[in-house]
């Protein structure tokens, strides 16, 4: 059986929650170089760009919230996917114990953390067969910050300062926009999102979802859609809001659009919002031992170029120098927007 399919499915957990893929790197560099020297947001990303290295070489997670494990397999005819969904399952716990995951399966009824990432609905797991004699596993985390901005819309709507969202792309375009401004820095801007057009409920959100393992620098088949996209990002980053709501010239590194059929008496946008920490990598491996043979949107042959130099960041002078252990009088003493 596939001997090797536990460790691959390992190799991919951990190297996802501490290595951002090329296109995400690629993407925060830009953000980096379009803020002006000294402000907030370019100390921010800055401090990002430091973190984002850090975690690379030594192996530890990019963000303290490692996410939702969502899974998307696909396998070829006859594998056995009762067997593959146990040893995800199996990876997930050794990652967890590892440190490689935060505990973040929580019993929403009684509040209890069950201290592996299993649970009932967790990790998500979704398999599809196709014709290939290979295996596929994706696997994006998406944080709690992240997923709490996640929006849907029923068209037709009326948006605050939009006004009526039709159902047309000029609709789809306003839906995208008030969930981006709603978004603000609370889902760790610059983010990026998945939007499907139609569907239901159900499979506009998991269509939206998908749509963020497209790669970042990608151009959409739908020259419509394409449009759309490069619309979006463009006024979306005129609006201000920033790296993590600081205020800037970059909230958005990316936006991926899909479309789904719907029902005549439905009309649907469904927007999955996405933090900086754009966690999504996936391999292909051999169907017959479960090794990698090769990882998707990166090249471990081409090691990644570092973020920035790690001798710091640009001072301003209004740093607040603080020593431990604080006390309470310093901490109510800071104001919002300081730099400590």
């Amino acid at each position: 059986m596939l001997s090797a399919f536990f460790d691959s499915v390992l190799d991919l957990i951990v190297t996802t929650s501490t290595d951002l893929p090329p296109d995400v790197r690629a993407a925060m560099k830009g953000a980096m170089g379009a803020e002006h020297p000294g402000t907030r947001s370019s100390q921010a990303l800055t401090i990002i760009a430091q973190n984002i290295d850090q975690a690379a070489a030594d192996e530890g997670a990019i963000c303290q919230d490692t996410g939702m494990p969502t899974f998307e397999v696909r396998a070829p005819r006859g594998a056995d996917q009762i067997w593959m969904r146990a040893q995800i399952r199996e990876a997930v716990a050794r990652a967890t114990t590892l440190g490689k995951l935060r505990p973040n399966s929580v019993d929403s009824i009684t509040g209890e953390n069950s201290g592996d990432n299993l649970g009932p609905g967790t990790p998500i797991v979704h398999f599809e067969q196709w014709e290939q004699d290979e295996i596929e596993v994706k696997l994006l985390l998406k944080g709690g910050g992240c997923e709490n901005m996640n929006a849907q819309y029923s068209l037709p709507a009326e948006l605050p300062n939009l006004g009526r969202a039709d159902r047309t792309l000029e609709g789809v375009r306003k839906c995208i926009l008030h969930a981006v401004w709603n978004a603000q820095g609370k889902g760790c801007a610059p983010g990026a999102i998945g939007v499907c057009i139609g569907g239901d409920r159900t499979s506009g959100y998991l269509h939206a979802k998908e749509q963020l393992f497209r790669t970042l620098d990608d151009v959409n088949p739908d020259g419509r859609l394409a449009d759309l996209e490069a619309n979006i990002m463009g006024t979306v980053n005129t609006l201000g809001i920033g790296t993590m709501g600081f205020g800037g010239n970059v909230s958005l590194i990316g936006c991926k659009i899909g479309v789904l059929n719907r029902l005549p008496a439905s009309y649907f946008v469904s927007v999955a919002y996405d933090c900086w920490a754009f966690r999504r990598l996936g391999v292909r491996l051999d169907a017959r031992d479960g090794s990698i043979t090769r990882w998707l949107y990166r090249d471990p042959a081409n090691p990644v170029i570092p973020m920035i130099d790690q001798a710091g960041f640009a001072r301003t002078g209004r740093e607040i120098r603080l020593t431990a252990p604080l006390d309470e009088r310093t901490v109510r003493s800071l104001n919002v927007g300081d730099v400590v």
